[in-house]
């Protein structure tokens, strides 16, 4: 009994590759559960120090910081200028973290894309154990990705901002002021592509350091060479849920200047609205980094079927295997 107890434990840990096509955020709600609550608590945190500075300063009003939402603006103008000397170490504070839930982040967004990309021989979701080791196993060589990524999307928005005002300014006798203004915001926006384009091949690398468990340099390698082969429906694949995740925050926009500062079942009712806002992007972020992992998949035509429950480990498909970059 011992031993069939062993065997059965060992079927429900080790994971096994999905096919391709059953890569899907949708079949992992549990994941997508996970990092709602991972950024919901980072956003409590990143909202806790300036809400203390807020109620420092509006704490003993008989409406509490309802005048901050005053038509016009006075009492938060009123507020930015008389505090100005708590807003500076708040602001190091806010970076601070939220520099290090980007950091840390990376280990509960590989864990969803463990989840999304495995199995257990039975069939069924990965757990927690099994998913949270694969995941810290990847945060290295994510963590290079990232700064690789971060440095040269910067670089490239120095680089749009700079030829923009260049562009702006030198075109400005010949051409008109006006239309100089809109060359070099051409000019701005042709550069802006270019980082969401490093933004694509980012989250490409991220599915391949994940999916064939490589070095950073090798996912960034693999996350390009996937770009390369369909650039334009994997550029569209991001860009219409990248546009779909604004929807819900003009929308919670528009309902929180509707709602205001009032207090009671309204606000709870804009903390609920809130909730949903975030759950519909980071739903929308799982879909898009599944078809990131069936992008890389694809594009390296490595083997995808599902192995027997009694298939011997050295036809696990999850192992990695030879990759071809060219």
């Amino acid at each position: 009994m011992s031993v069939v107890a062993e065997r059965a434990s060992s079927a429900v840990e080790e994971l096994v590759l999905l096919t391709n096509d059953a890569m899907r955020a949708r079949r992992r709600p549990g994941a997508v559960v996970a990092l709602w609550a991972w950024e919901t608590a980072m956003a409590v945190l990143v909202a806790w120090p300036a809400s203390a500075l807020v109620r420092s300063a509006y704490g003993e009003h008989p409406r509490g910081d309802a005048p901050l939402f005053n038509p016009g603006g006075f009492e938060l103008t009123d507020f930015l200028a008389n505090a100005a000397h708590g807003i500076a170490p708040v602001t190091g504070v806010l970076l601070v973290v939220v520099l290090l839930s980007a950091v840390i982040g990376l280990v509960p967004l590989a864990g969803m894309l463990v989840s999304i990309a495995f199995s257990t021989r039975l069939l069924r979701a990965p757990g927690p154990r099994a998913v949270a080791a694969r995941a810290l196993r990847a945060f290295r060589p994510l963590a290079l990705a990232l700064v690789l990524a971060t440095v040269l999307q910067a670089v490239l928005w120095g680089i749009a901002f700079g030829l923009g005002s260049l562009t702006a300014s030198g075109l400005s006798e010949r051409a008109g002021e006006a239309r100089a203004q809109q060359l070099g915001f051409l000019v701005t926006i042709l550069f802006a592509l270019l980082v969401a384009a490093v933004g694509v091949v980012h989250d490409l690398a991220r599915a391949a350091i994940v999916r064939f468990r490589v070095r950073g340099i090798q996912g960034i390698r693999l996350g390009l060479n996937a770009f390369r082969r369909a650039p334009a429906t994997t550029f569209w694949s991001w860009a219409w849920r990248a546009l779909a995740a604004c929807l819900p925050v003009v929308m919670g926009a528009l309902v929180a200047d509707k709602i205001g500062g009032r207090g009671g079942l309204a606000l709870f009712a804009l903390l609920a609205i809130h909730q949903l806002v975030i759950a519909a992007r980071i739903a929308l972020r799982a879909s898009w980094l599944a078809r990131a992992l069936r992008a890389v998949d694809h594009a390296h035509r490595v083997y995808r079927a599902i192995p027997s429950r009694d298939a011997s480990p050295a036809s696990d498909p999850s192992a990695p295997s030879p990759i071809s970059a060219a």
